[in-house]
């Protein structure tokens, strides 16, 4: 069930998107013309498996891409957070092509506040629905940014269940992050781009959040992408010396 504030930025999802439609007009090879006929009529169900198919489709199968993913925001957000969505994190989404930002205000911070909840709850949830990485992916990619997303995790308590979700997310990505593996951010993402800001966010947030993590050596390494590559194995190499 979904939480309170989970709750409250769906309604206003709803709110904000609901009832919208879209051209019925598109790829006639990959979906039926009652399928795309749907998208015309405001608030008619489309159901969990057309409704992901249709957000996760590329804009050329549609006539008005945009139209299209303003009018399954309601569905696919619902679907999304009420845990049913196995397929998370197999394919882009239609945010992450689509300029939403540049939507008029209301509809643009309805989406923020939608993803920013979704991220904090599953960073505070002990045992979250889905996992803490394809959560995180998501989110980045639908903000087509890291900015947002590490925000709130810096922000959120120290001590508890978000560094620990922090730790196991750094302990499964630090091999790659060390070396300078641009696959760490989605494939559709600039990530030699964004690689060094979310290196240095590492650096200067998470050092010190797993400094009691059960891999003593963890928060040393983090600390490592500090330095240049060169620099970094030679003292990765002291480091893994000196644990014996």
């Amino acid at each position: 069930m979904a939480s309170s504030a989970l709750t409250a930025v769906l309604h206003r999802i709803d709110a904000v998107f609901g009832g919208m439609t879209a051209p019925a007009g598109g790829c006639l090879h990959c979906y039926d013309a009652e399928e795309l006929a749907l998208l015309a009529v405001p608030r008619a169900p489309l159901g969990d498996d057309l409704v992901r198919q249709l957000f996760h489709e590329v804009p050329g199968h549609f006539d008005d891409h945009p139209a299209v993913v303003r009018r399954l925001l309601p569905e696919f957000f619902a679907f999304l957070a009420s845990g049913r969505f196995d397929g998370i994190g197999y394919q882009s989404t239609a945010l992450s092509r689509t300029a939403w930002r540049e939507w008029p205000r209301e509809q643009a911070e309805a989406i923020e506040d939608f993803l920013d909840t979704w991220w904090l709850e599953t960073l505070a949830d002990p045992e979250p629905l889905y996992g803490v990485s394809a959560v995180w992916e998501l989110c980045v990619e639908s903000h087509g940014s890291l900015a947002p997303v590490l925000d709130v995790w810096a922000a959120a308590p120290r001590g508890g269940t978000e560094d620990r979700h922090l730790g196991a997310w750094v302990a499964y990505r630090i091999d790659e992050l060390l070396q300078d593996d641009p696959f760490v951010l989605p494939w559709d993402m600039d990530g030699e781009a964004l690689l060094p800001g979310l290196q240095a966010w590492l650096v200067e947030h998470a050092v010190d959040r797993l400094a009691g993590h059960a891999d003593p050596l963890l928060a040393p390494k983090v600390a490592l992408l500090a330095l240049a590559p060169e620099e970094r194995w030679v003292a990765y190499s002291e480091l893994i010396a000196s644990a014996g």
